[in-house]
């Protein structure tokens, strides 16, 4: 977690995720939701989201996990994907 104040989550409610800001706003958008409906739906404030999808504040587990079923996906489908193993 950062010590920003104003982050997503509060300290210890659950640890922080790598989410994919451009995915996020590509699942919002095949979704067919704004970003006021997308807040509404994940029980958070639009702006939250529009910061998330620019990448200025990161998201926790609970706050990825609201925005996969606001959007009908699974939370791995708004966090990048794995780094492929090279192959010995």
């Amino acid at each position: 977690m950062t010590d920003d104040p104003g982050q997503v989550n509060p300290p210890g409610r659950d640890r922080e995720l790598t989410q994919d800001k451009a995915r996020l706003k590509r699942r919002r958008l095949a979704a067919g939701l704004t970003l006021r409906e997308a807040g509404e739906r994940a029980g958070c404030d639009f702006s939250t989201i529009g910061k998330l999808e620019k990448g200025t504040r990161s998201a926790g587990a609970h706050t990825l996990a609201a925005l996969a079923r606001a959007y009908e996906c699974k939370i791995t489908d708004l966090m990048p994907p794995e780094p492929k193993q090279a192959v010995a």
